[in-house]
């Protein structure tokens, strides 16, 4: 996926280049607007990479809010300046960059992280009211998920692995010690009684104690 967005980048990097070489250019200065038959193909070129900031940032990073400055530009209601595809592409350009450093998969996660957060709110809830069976459940959904991201992360095989088999090979690797992967496996337990509906494996406690884990994995991530 994330080489699929950096070729599409490029791609509208090439485009937008070849569109801003539209302007027609005096022996001093070039022309502030795109002529007008010209203007749908902006319009297309724009929507579609304001569209790929969008999908790749977070709405707090400085390109998605940057990306709606250009396109809130009461002047588009005009035509297409010229300065519009500019910035743009220098936009495109700086936000390729950041997705080749691995900068904008660490943006991913920090959002992750924070729509995690919102679910645990809800398990905590469940579980401050006695709530075994609801706190569990959801707890366990969002342990799981957030131990195949930190494996995905770190490079670590875990697409049809069982949940044990990613915790163990996260300790090989030295991303968890021998003690959080034991601590790790009880959690993936409860899991598999909460999903199995098998109540009388856990108690409240339990429920607890796998909260307050995955709180420290979503931190890792």
């Amino acid at each position: 996926m994330t080489h699929d967005l950096q070729a599409r980048c490029a791609e509208l990097i090439d485009r937008g280049n070849s569109l801003a070489g539209q302007i027609h250019v005096y022996q001093v200065r070039a022309d502030y607007w795109f002529r007008t038959e010209d203007v749908p193909g902006l319009q297309a070129w724009i929507a579609s990479a304001v569209n790929l900031v969008r999908l790749t940032a977070t709405p707090d990073t400085h390109f998605s809010q940057e990306a709606t400055r250009v396109v809130e530009d009461k002047q588009l209601s005009g035509g297409v300046p010229h300065h519009t595809v500019q910035k743009l592409v220098g936009l495109l350009q700086s936000l390729l960059e950041e997705m080749k450093h691995g900068l904008m998969r660490k943006a991913e996660y920090f959002f992750v992280a924070s729509t995690f957060d919102d679910f645990l709110d809800h398990a905590s809830e469940f579980h401050k009211a006695g709530k075994k069976v609801e706190s569990s459940v959801l707890a366990s959904t969002v342990f799981e998920d957030a131990v195949r991201r930190l494996a995905t992360k770190l490079a670590v095989k875990q697409a049809g692995e069982a949940l044990d088999h990613v915790i163990d090979d996260l300790a090989k690797c030295g991303a968890i010690t021998a003690v959080k992967s034991k601590r790790w496996k009880g959690y993936a337990g409860l899991r598999n009684s909460a999903l199995h509906a098998q109540w009388d494996g856990f108690d409240i406690r339990d429920v607890g104690e796998m909260l307050k884990g995955t709180k420290e994995i979503i931190e890792a991530l």
